[in-house]
């Protein structure tokens, strides 16, 4: 037997509630601190990058995150599971490297990527909870309406195009993207609780 029949043939394995809670808090906190990093420290040069603010760090993180939903696409059994993480997965490891990849460039030349990227995002968010009938889904939709709303602010350029906004933007999409994650681990104790009272 290979390594992947064996690994097909272990069961779904058990959500457990601490580990998505600690996991959307890292996430939440990462992202809120960004954001204020972004707004604070506007002018700052990483990856000697300049006019660029926080926006290499930021591609950094958002790769991380696309590359722990693959593995978590992987890990998955239901196919409904493998989809969604997958799909989540691809799309955010493919934008955090081509922000990594342009730390040279203008940041009017990220402005259409990064806005469709928030608008797409957000999309799917309130889309795949919706079409899996995820729990809390106003939630859910909700941070896909703010990842919406940003996105087509970076796109009008209002109140600007810099750098440093775009940085606050997806920023703020990640730590909406924890805020959930946090929401549905205290949904996933909530369900734990029941099970073990029957």
């Amino acid at each position: 037997m290979n390594l992947l029949e064996k690994f097909l043939t272990y069961e779904r394995f058990e959500m457990d509630w601490r580990r998505l809670l600690v996991q959307g808090i890292l996430i939440a906190l990462t992202g809120a601190t960004l954001a204020m990093a972004s707004a604070f420290n506007p002018n700052a040069i990483v990856l000697t990058a300049r006019h660029l603010s926080w926006l290499p760090v930021s591609g950094m993180v958002i790769l991380s995150l696309g590359l722990l939903e693959c593995l978590d696409a992987a890990l998955t059994k239901e196919p409904r599971d493998f989809l969604q993480n997958l799909q989540v997965g691809v799309l955010d490891a493919v934008i955090g490297t081509m922000i990594i990849l342009s730390v040279t460039e203008e940041p009017s030349r990220l402005s259409m990527m990064i806005a469709t990227f928030l608008i797409v995002r957000g999309i799917v968010r309130a889309t795949l909870a919706h079409a899996l009938q995820l729990p809390h889904i106003l939630v859910t939709s909700l941070g896909g309406l703010i990842s919406v709303i940003m996105g087509f602010l970076i796109w009008k350029q209002w109140p600007t195009g810099d750098g440093w906004f775009m940085s606050i933007c997806l920023n703020i999409e990640i730590a909406v993207r924890g805020w959930a994650m946090m929401t549905f681990a205290l949904w996933v104790r909530t369900q734990n609780v029941d099970i073990d009272s029957d």
